[in-house]
Formats: C-alpha cells, sequence, structure tokens
C-alpha cells in the first residue's frame, strides 16, 4: 500500500479541493491553474494539496475522473436503445446530452477542455483522456449499432460506413452546440436550444433519406 493510501484525509476538504480544482481547470486548463489557487478556493494550505495529491498533474487526472464519474453514473442508456429509429435515436441522444451538461456544467467543461488539449497534457492524463475517449466512443457504436441494424440498408450500404457519416454530422453540431452555450451562458432549459436540435433533426432527415427525389 502507498504512501497516499495510508493517508488519512478529511473527506469535506478533499471535497472542496476537487471542487475547486475543477472549476480552475474547466476555466483554465490544466497548465494555466496554479494550486495555490486552488487551494486558497477550496480554504485549505497548498501543503495540505500536495500532501493529499502530492502533484498538480496528479490532482488534474483524480479531478478528471471525479468528473467523469459523476456524469458516467447519471447516465441512463435506456434513452439510446428505446429508440426506434435512427433520428429519433440521435435527436434523443443529443437532448439528453445537452441536458446532462446543463445539469453539470463545469463537468463537461472540465472533460472537454480535456479533450481538446490532450496533446498538450502529461503524458500519463493525455493517455487517460485518450483512452476515455475511444472507450466512450466504443460505448456509443454500441448503443447506435442495433438501430442503425433494425434498418433497411440500401445494397453496399456498410454499417461502419454509416456509424462514421453519423459521427461526422454530431461532431459538427456538438462543436456548433457548444459555440451557443458559450455564448449564451444563461441558456438553463433544453428548450431553449430547439432551434438547434430541429436543424440537427432536419440534417439527419436528409442523411437518412437522402435529397433526391424518387
Amino acid at each position: 500500500m502507498s504512501k497516499t493510501d495510508r493517508l488519512a484525509k478529511d473527506p469535506e476538504k478533499e471535497r472542496r479541493i476537487l471542487a475547486s480544482a475543477a472549476v480552475a481547470f474547466a476555466e483554465k486548463g490544466y497548465r494555466k491553474s496554479r494550486v495555490e489557487e486552488i487551494a486558497k478556493a477550496a480554504d485549505v494550505s497548498k501543503g495540505l494539496v500536495f500532501k493529499y495529491y502530492q502533484t498538480k498533474e496528479n490532482l488534474y487526472l483524480q479531478t478528471l475522473k471525479v468528473a467523469a464519474d459523476r456524469v458516467m453514473t447519471a447516465v441512463d442508456y435506456n434513452v439510446w436503445q428505446e429508440s426506434e429509429d435512427l433520428v429519433q435515436m440521435v435527436v434523443n441522444a443529443t437532448r439528453y446530452k445537452i441536458s446532462l451538461q446543463l445539469k453539470y456544467p463545469t463537468e463537461f467543461k472540465l472533460l472537454i477542455t480535456a479533450l481538446t488539449q490532450s496533446s498538450q497534457l502529461p503524458r500519463a492524463v493525455g493517455e487517460y483522456v485518450n483512452g476515455a475517449f475511444i472507450t466512450n466512443a466504443d460505448l456509443q457504436k454500441e448503443m447506435l449499432t442495433p438501430v442503425i441494424q433494425r434498418q433497411k440498408l440500401k445494397p453496399g450500404v456498410k454499417i461502419d460506413d454509416v456509424y462514421e457519416m453519423i459521427q461526422w454530422i454530431e461532431t459538427g453540431f456538438y462543436q456548433k452546440i457548444q459555440s451557443y452555450l458559450q455564448s449564451h451562458p444563461d441558456i438553463t432549459v433544453i428548450e431553449d436550444m430547439d432551434e438547434l436540435i430541429d436543424q440537427m433533426t432536419r440534417y439527419f432527415s436528409i442523411f437518412e433519406h437522402g435529397f433526391i427525389a424518387d
């Protein structure tokens, strides 16, 4: 057992440290965040932060893990599994992701920032972030596949190609949604995003049915 494992931590102080770290890392990223500022916001000493986590890198990694666990614990996978068709599934899933982001704004911002800056992170942290992204992508593909398989695909169309195209459209809209949320920080309910979601629904309907008349 390591010295870290044997160290008795005050649960309340640890909660405050991780909460203030999440805010700092989400707002400033890993490199620009300072441990002394995190400690001050948590009302603890800088020494205690290092006593609990040894390094800034480990503090960041533990903060990411707590944020990811909090979000993943809240996820209801029935949103994907109960959808009857492709468009309904993607729209339902997108609405659900946005509602989760509105419920856990700091956690989402932290995780998104980590992913976009993964190449600039310490190696161990970058590997964790990229590994978590791959795991999440694999899980999403697992959810998508049964819905796609229920569709009658045209001869020669491969499921993997359909999945990759869905990812392209989703990624584009997800970036658009993030930009919209950043420019409208007062948004608190999913209904405020209806215009974007309606646009995404139209795009996926075109993707599913084509844009050339029979």
